[in-house]
């Protein structure tokens, strides 16, 4: 027998029918559109409950002998003409972000989306949208409180309710989730 993963409600009943009122959701079915925002928050979910569930130390080990190669690379590679400067100067930076991993000096976590994932839920999130509304899918206020940049931060701000080990939920602000929908492009 497998187990499968179940995801947490991300809204109660009550949030979710403020959710469809507020926005003016109406062409899916309250069940229909509760449905289809579980699916598109598992999948980002589930990856990143696995990423958090990997064992620091391994990462570490595998981290630091990385380092070693990449410091090699450097020796041999700085003072050459371009582009091997060029990839000397590069992997100079890969080299600094390994530190900083390995010291733990830096949160990852909080930076810019740009991974596929990050990108993937916001996708999912702009078709639930353009399936029930007529209002376009674009960054910035229209001032109505109906906007797609106040969509994402109210999903986001619930899925971070339910999932508080999951902190870039809690990192996108207002620059972020504008960003985000700036980057989905049809």
């Amino acid at each position: 027998m497998v187990n499968q993963f179940i995801l947490k409600k991300l809204f109660s009943s009550e949030q979710l029918s403020q959710l469809i009122e507020t926005f003016g959701f109406k062409r899916m079915t309250r069940g229909e559109f509760e449905a289809a925002l579980q699916k598109a928050f598992s999948d980002y979910v589930l990856l990143s409950l696995s990423e958090l569930g990997g064992e620091t130390e391994d990462h570490r080990r595998l981290y630091l002998e990385a380092q070693f190669h990449l410091q090699k690379s450097i020796k041999l590679l700085e003072g050459l003409p371009h582009p091997a400067g060029k990839m000397a100067y590069r992997i100079s930076n890969m080299n600094d972000t390994l530190d900083k991993l390995i010291e733990g000096r830096s949160d990852f976590s909080a930076e810019r989306a740009t991974r596929f994932v990050e990108k993937n839920l916001v996708r999912q999130l702009r078709n639930l949208w353009m399936a029930n509304t007529a209002t376009p899918f674009h960054a910035g206020s229209d001032n109505s409180g109906r906007n797609p940049r106040d969509f994402l931060l109210c999903c986001f701000s619930a899925a971070g309710n339910q999932y508080p080990e999951l902190t870039w939920f809690k990192s996108v602000d207002r620059v972020v989730a504008d960003q985000l929908i700036k980057i989905i492009k049809r």
